[in-house]
């Protein structure tokens, strides 16, 4: 193959506190296939020995970057994106491993099809022991194959069409998986922005839906990597905390931030003032919930909503403040 087939992949592996995991990930990328890759890791100021054993690799290959000041799990991907010298972005994270075909099959697909926007492909879902029973099996019921979930989706998908079935589903799920099992050119993130910082755990899915409003997509029906499930995962950790409980509303702000999307789909608009007024109506939520007490869940609602009150003022005041700024909500490279 010529230098014109085979351009420079940036497998780049945000890591935070990964020692445990890393150096699986790491040979798993060394093991590919496919050349040239270099390998990126951008460490979020970890306080383990995630970077020790990073630079233990005595490997050309193997680039590692250490962020001074912790900059988020949206943000350490976009440290990722814009550091990566290659002309295509494949994440790695660091407790998932690639199987050694996995980057020379996804660039097959943009060697025919140049002008796709992401190359996505099946992933195998790993539990480990820790990994929380609720999220497991929600996990396997709904997302183990998620495209299964629509219609129309084949080797080489309209992105539009895929966009309008999201619409569809009111945007409530997707069918294209986590970063590891996407490949997408750097000129992607040029054109449309990087990462939504203000998400905590669907970030990703806000960038696919942009990907795909613009782009058409691919589709390798075949499972590339290991996706492993466990207590200290980023998922795990944000359903504990409920750092993610209002994603769905800057999910919606960060389509409208493209004119495009915001003329084509008013829905979106309507779905995003709904949603600005429930969480304005939640704050007599615990109201309601102590004059039920003798319902079945009454008093435990209750409690459970008189504690989230700060954060969804906070919510609110960061989401009204946005409202009348109207910044970009996506970094540019």
């Amino acid at each position: 193959m010529n230098a014109r087939t085979t351009p420079l992949v940036s497998i780049c592996i945000p890591t935070f506190n990964g020692s445990q995991w890393i150096e699986k990930a790491l040979r798993s990328a060394l093991a590919q296939s496919y050349e040239p890759v270099e390998i990126l890791v951008v460490d979020d100021h970890s306080i383990d020995n995630t970077v020790d054993v990073v630079r233990s690799f005595k490997d050309e290959r193997v680039r590692v970057i250490t962020n001074e000041i912790r900059q988020g799990l949206a943000g350490n991907w976009n440290q990722c994106v814009r550091l990566a010298r290659g002309g295509l972005i494949k994440f790695l994270f660091q407790d998932d491993a690639f199987y050694p075909q996995c980057v020379e099959t996804m660039v097959q697909v943009f060697n025919k099809y140049p002008q796709l926007g992401l190359v996505h492909a099946r992933r195998e879902l790993v539990f480990e022991s820790d990994a929380p029973t609720e999220l497991a099996r929600e996990l396997l019921n709904e997302y183990s194959e998620l495209h299964l979930k629509f219609e129309r989706v084949g080797p080489i998908g309209n992105g539009r069409d895929l966009f309008v079935q999201h619409l569809e589903r009111r945007l409530y799920q997707c069918c294209v998986a986590e970063p590891p099992s996407t490949l997408i050119p750097k000129a992607v993130f040029a054109r449309l922005g990087l990462f939504n910082t203000r998400m905590h755990q669907a970030c990703d899915i806000e960038m696919w839906l942009r990907i795909m409003f613009f782009y058409d997509i691919g589709f390798v029906d075949e499972k590339l990597l290991i996706f492993r499930v466990h207590g200290k995962s980023a998922t795990a950790a944000n359903r504990m905390t409920g750092k993610a409980d209002y994603d769905r509303y800057w999910l919606l702000e960060g389509l409208l931030n493209h004119q495009e999307i915001r003329s084509a789909h008013p829905e979106i608009s309507t779905w995003r003032d709904d949603l600005l007024r429930r969480y304005r109506k939640s704050f007599i939520r615990p109201t309601s919930g102590w004059r039920s007490l003798d319902g079945k869940n009454g008093l435990r609602e209750a409690v459970r909503d008189a504690r989230e009150i700060p954060q969804r003022m906070k919510f609110l005041k960061e989401a009204q403040a946005f409202q009348k700024s109207h910044v970009p909500l996506h970094p540019r490279l």
